[in-house]
């Protein structure tokens, strides 16, 4: 059983999206992650293979909005997650002024883009 970030890492996740995992035939991914799925993240506005990428991880949410707790079951092709830096010290000196309401940012496996999302909303990462 899965237990939520928010209490593992007694904080609030840094901020909230809403994702879609491309299909195999968009290049993304063969089947579906489950939670506890390690992904990188990339901003729209930046090239991974000369910028990088960013340790900032997914913990996906069920339909009413709670974290799944189901290790096991594999996440929905479109849904909602709280995303979590895990590089704590980037958080305010890179994600703070980076992470915008509305950026779409990209979850990646290396420099492969394997689902989009856009950011609906700051949380922890506003008192950074």
């Amino acid at each position: 059983m899965w237990t939520p970030n928010e209490v593992t890492r007694k904080r609030k996740p840094d901020f909230k999206v809403r994702y879609r995992f491309y299909g195999y035939e968009e290049g993304g991914r063969v089947q579906l992650p489950s939670q506890g799925y390690r992904s990188d993240l990339s901003y729209e506005d930046e090239d991974p293979k000369k910028d990088g990428i960013h340790m900032v991880w997914p913990e996906f949410l069920d339909e009413s909005g709670k974290v799944l707790t189901d290790e096991h079951q594999t996440v929905e092709k479109e849904g909602y997650a709280f995303m979590w830096i895990a590089a704590f010290d980037k958080r305010k000196l890179f994600h703070k002024e980076k992470a915008k309401e509305g950026m779409t940012c990209f979850f990646m496996e290396g420099s492969r883009r394997v689902a989009e999302a856009k950011i609906t909303k700051i949380i922890g990462l506003k008192d950074a």
